[in-house]
């Protein structure tokens, strides 16, 4: 239902989640050393942003809501670690452009996706819980 703040905060998140990969120059240094890496890293980001879409047309049945953006969140922190982890591994974490030195501010954006794709989750989740309580209050006054 689109009306409902939690699903506007759903649909960002799942293009948060998803653009990051578009930008395939951030995180392809990490492919070169990890073989499974960009299998891993792609797979769980669609599985992220899916699960993320998915949770949009839950909304008749809102704890099923909850626990599958609970799901999404935790999708969403492994792919940030996934993210951050190869990229340390790699010696390819840095938000400098190695030609300049000077911070890179695509490369910055592209790193905090997944971050952002994290908050947008949780604000959908306290949206979808304080729904839920308020169904429970208005059932009581009946």
């Amino acid at each position: 239902m689109i009306q409902r703040i939690q699903s506007v905060y759903l649909l960002l998140a799942a293009a948060a989640l998803v653009a990051v990969l578009f930008f395939g120059s951030v995180w392809q240094p990490a492919t070169a050393s990890f073989g499974l890496f960009t299998f891993t890293f792609v797979a769980v980001s669609v599985a992220a942003g899916l699960v993320a879409l998915v949770a949009v047309f839950l909304y008749q049945n809102r704890p099923r809501q909850r626990r599958v953006v609970f799901g999404a969140q935790v999708l969403a922190l492994i792919q940030t670690a996934l993210l951050y982890g190869g990229l340390y591994l790699v010696g390819a974490l840095r938000y400098t452009s190695p030609a300049t030195g000077q911070v890179d501010v695509g490369r910055v954006v592209v790193l905090l996706l997944p971050v952002l794709g994290y908050g947008l989750l949780y604000l959908a989740r306290r949206a979808i819980t304080s729904d839920i309580e308020l169904v429970r209050s208005m059932d009581r006054l009946r």
